[in-house]
């Protein structure tokens, strides 16, 4: 209990300032405490099994995933099961340290959803964020770029926030969701097809 005190207590305050921002530095400090989102606890476990539940039932195994936001690798471990091959992206490099020795049948590299290292790896079978599109500054952008590097996309995001994210998410087209409850827990995930299939690395790097 104390832990977990203690890591709300530092995120509210290492987080402070960060929505909508891009500010990686921060998010990158964030990590200097394990574990800072609680990732081990039984809900966020919860919404790992239900997101490859959710996946499983819509794309069913597939070749390759790029998780953006991977943090820690917890949820990666659990993506890792339902593909070939899996690469992670998160902007913190404390954090894709802790992925490699977590996921050590992952790939993992620094860089957000616009990083230039992964284009030459695109298209891919889907792209995953979840519980990332709220510290980017320009969520539509990001948007974008997940369509145009996945064939398939799929996202999380948490209670607080599903209101606004909606608005940006299910005006895509072909945007379905549903809803993740645990206890007093509440996400909503979404997946839609992207564009992937349609875009070769150069005409991204173009873009």
């Amino acid at each position: 209990m104390l832990n977990e005190t203690l890591r709300k207590v530092w995120r509210r305050f290492a987080l402070r300032g960060t929505r909508y921002t891009s500010k990686y530095a921060k998010l990158n400090a964030l990590y200097v405490m394990d574990d800072p989102w609680n990732m081990a606890s039984p809900s966020e476990r919860y919404r790992f099994a239900e997101t490859n539940r959710l996946i499983l039932q819509n794309f069913g195994k597939v070749d390759t995933i790029l998780e953006i936001g991977c943090g820690e690798g917890h949820q990666s471990l659990y993506l890792r099961e339902l593909c070939n091959r899996l690469v992670g992206l998160d902007v913190s490099y404390i954090a894709v340290k802790r992925a490699r020795r977590r996921c050590p049948r992952g790939e993992f590299l620094v860089g957000d959803v616009f990083c230039q290292e992964i284009y030459a790896q695109a298209p891919f079978d889907l792209v995953v964020g979840c519980e990332v599109l709220y510290y980017m500054e320009d969520v539509p952008a990001a948007l974008r770029q997940m369509q145009a590097l996945g064939r398939n996309n799929f996202v999380t995001y948490f209670s607080g926030e599903i209101k606004k994210m909606d608005l940006q998410v299910l005006s895509l087209p072909g945007a379905t969701s549903d809803v993740i409850e645990f206890e007093n827990s509440r996400w909503s995930a979404a997946w839609w097809h992207g564009e992937g299939f349609k875009v070769k690395p150069n005409d991204i790097l173009s873009q």
